[in-house]
């Protein structure tokens, strides 16, 4: 009997060992960082249409699930190619709202709503909002994106 509650109180304590690190894991330097990624990401590549930055933001197998879709760095570019032909296009503005923020070792997991507006000449012309994902990893140069899905969302 005094064996059985040693080896409870034993995994007992393990259980909450690791509830606790987990817990701690992420530092509010990370949080930033990574949120500042996303951003950056959505300001730089998404409204700016820059591709000169893909790399600053992504790694080199990056990929992103959009709706349906897998899209690689070479297909953003396609995109952005796309985007800057167009002189009449809308400028973009992202806003994120976090719903969570989670490091696993050397890697973070993000989830958000992604809430777009388009304007043209300071004028509103459309909305858009997306329910996202995203997978940072800690690389040579830094954190960047290796991976994110996003789906049209109905807010």
């Amino acid at each position: 009997m005094k064996q059985l509650l040693l080896v409870l109180l034993i995994l007992s304590s393990c259980n909450s060992a690791e509830t606790d690190q987990t817990a701690k894991a992420i530092t509010q330097e990370e949080t930033q960082i990574a949120k500042d990624l996303i951003q950056g990401a959505f300001d730089d590549l998404w409204g700016g249409a820059d591709s000169t930055k893909i790399l600053n933001y992504h790694t080199e197998d990056f990929i992103i699930l959009e709706h349906g879709e897998v899209w690689d760095n070479a297909r953003i570019k396609q995109f952005m190619r796309g985007q800057l032909s167009n002189p009449d296009r809308a400028k973009r503005h992202n806003r994120m709202e976090y719903i969570s923020i989670d490091k696993y070792g050397e890697s973070i997991q993000m989830a958000y709503h992604n809430f777009a507006e388009f304007t043209k000449e300071d004028s509103l012309v459309s909305k858009g909002y997306w329910l996202e994902s995203a997978l940072a990893v800690k690389t040579e140069e830094g954190w960047r994106l290796k991976m994110m899905h996003s789906t049209r969302g109905r807010k």
